[in-house]
């Protein structure tokens, strides 16, 4: 027994060093799977592409192009899987940054914990970049203090440099060398700032801002007596107010020469603005040189806007609480001043910023839009011209509470698309109107009735639809549809045997004249039948041949 307690004691003590050692081995080098990322994919980048990319480098085992699960289009990144560790570093060492599509890639590690992409640590913000330094460039100036995760510019919709970027370094003190070193330097011409990356959330300025735009006052003001006007609310350091841009003079234009009637809804109907005739400011179509007048400034002719910075920020605050929104001004000589447009007080903010606050609002109301209309709205379609709203309400009227109904038109003319939604209170209302509804006869016409889908969801939809039928049941199918392998169920005979040569045809032994249901046998166009009295040649006529003694 004291010998065994001493052996396991031994063992113990070699897997506890093994244990140490593989830690610290796991501290210093990290552990990588040989899965990549591989964003900044052009849309149409398919598996297929990357698939012929990157199997040069190595052995594949897979790729995903990651999609929209609705739309199935391609979300602009993917992830290629190779064989060996190996072949991956291979593929990030000597394809990182190479165009696909014409489009320069960005390969890195897949990391399946997003603990550390989240965290921050490591991260480096660069600024005031020029706009001929790209990915690669950016890679190649920070990739000397250390080992690079991540490296992006920051880029718009066209693909042009927006002057900033991040480098994702593994370790911080790679990220602290890199900030000393750089921050301050001239790359280009331009003296660059390299900082640690801060939240959003955590900036200086989004909890203390102290800065307020302010539009829709009267443009006769100046900067007193905008600065009048916030002073009671704190205390100011700056105002300013924009100088307006007055409208061009109205120029005078003849009458064309085709004195031709203008349509008046084509030029006054607010979904046809594309379908207006160009025209100068003050001017309306058609009008004579003698008829032309000055134009009447409009609401945002005579206002102006401006900027209104306080000391503290609760004074910007209780300034925005108490006005903005206000169709009037106290004076402190003379009646109030009124309004024509609503005093609007708001935090200044830039151009991005807005952007980006006004897209989550957007997308936020979408999104509740379509959960509140999810499965309760309905598509109906081949309705009748003559059919109004309200019929189409009273043909729905008796399967639940209608919220809306509502036949689509054609802006200009106002004659019926032919088709509609009505929207119930419940689901199960809906799916009563559907399976009732559907094919019925309305005005002589069966409609086509079914749940209203998001026109991308639709798509989606009918593509994958498309794509079953161009692959059929039994693979890819030939020309005109026809599956490229044989039919099933023909004897190996028929399969072998040339066209026109004669096959032998089988049949249940026993049964009279040779078939189970005692019907003669049949034969294929071009092959002589036995049993069958022989016509011109001894030959059965296919269909649409032409009749007649066939000449030898």
């Amino acid at each position: 027994l004291e010998a065994k307690y001493y052996l396991t004691r031994n063992r113990l003590q070699e897997l506890t060093i093994h244990l140490a050692i593989d830690d610290m081995l796991s501290a210093t080098v990290p552990f990588h799977s040989a899965s990549l990322y591989v964003g900044d994919l052009a849309a149409d980048a398919s598996e297929g592409l990357l698939f012929e990319i990157f199997n040069t480098v190595g052995p594949v085992a897979s790729i995903r192009v990651c999609r929209d699960a609705v739309t199935r289009r391609s979300l602009g990144y993917a992830y290629v899987n190779f064989h060996n560790v190996s072949d991956a570093e291979r593929a990030l060492d000597t394809m990182n940054y190479t165009l696909i599509k014409s489009k320069p890639c960005r390969i890195m590690w897949s990391q399946r914990d997003p603990t550390l992409r989240k965290s921050g640590v490591g991260n480096v913000f660069v600024k005031n970049l020029d706009s001929s330094i790209d990915h690669k460039a950016l890679f190649d100036t920070f990739s000397l203090f250390g080992n690079i995760l991540s490296c992006k510019v920051a880029t718009d919709e066209t693909g042009r440099s927006q002057g900033y970027g991040y480098v994702h370094y593994e370790s911080e003190e790679a990220a602290t060398d890199a900030i000393s070193k750089i921050n301050s330097m001239t790359i280009c011409d331009k003296e660059v700032y390299v900082g640690h990356f801060v939240r959003r959330t955590e900036r200086s300025g989004q909890s203390d801002w102290t800065n307020l735009y302010v539009k829709n006052f009267p443009a006769d003001w100046d900067e007193a007596s905008l600065r009048k006007a916030f002073e009671p609310y704190g205390a100011i350091t700056s105002c300013k107010v924009q100088p307006l841009k007055m409208s061009p003079a109205p120029r005078a234009i003849s009458q064309p020469q085709n004195d031709r009637p203008v349509d008046a809804t084509k030029h006054t109907s607010p979904e046809n603005t594309d379908e207006t005739e160009p025209s100068m400011a003050g001017e309306s179509p058609g009008t004579d040189a003698s008829d032309a007048e000055p134009a009447e400034p409009a609401a945002s002719d005579s206002s102006a806007f401006g900027w209104v910075n306080f000391e503290h920020h609760d004074s910007a605050v209780a300034a925005i609480e108490a006005l903005n929104g206000l169709n009037e001004l106290t004076q402190q000589s003379g009646p109030p001043l009124r309004l024509k447009v609503p005093l609007f007080v708001g935090r200044a903010q830039k151009k991005v910023e807005r952007e980006r606050e006004l897209k989550a609002k957007f997308d936020a109301a979408k999104i509740e839009r379509i959960k509140k209309y999810q499965g309760v709205n309905l598509f109906v379609k081949n309705l009748d011209d003559a059919l109004d709203d309200e019929q189409l309400r009273e043909n729905f009227a008796e399967y639940g509470v209608i919220t809306s109904a509502r036949i689509m038109r054609e802006p200009a003319t106002g004659t019926s698309r032919g088709f509609g939604f009505v929207c119930f209170s419940s689901p199960e209302e809906a799916a009563k109107a559907v399976t009732e509804m559907n094919n019925k006869l309305i005005l002589g016409k069966p409609i086509f009735v079914a749940l209203a889908q998001r026109k991308e969801v639709r798509r989606a939809q009918l593509e994958a639809q498309h794509a079953q039928r161009r692959t059929g049941p039994y693979g890819a199918l030939g020309p005109g549809g026809v599956p490229n392998h044989a039919p099933q169920g023909l004897h190996p005979a028929h399969l072998s045997a040339p066209y026109g040569a004669a096959m032998p045809i089988m049949y249940a032994p026993g049964a009279p004249a040779g078939h189970p249901m005692g019907i003669p046998p049949q034969g294929h166009p071009g092959v002589p039948i036995p049993s069958v009295p022989p016509n011109a040649r001894g030959y059965v006529m296919a269909r649409g041949s032409p009749r007649g003694p066939i000449p030898d």
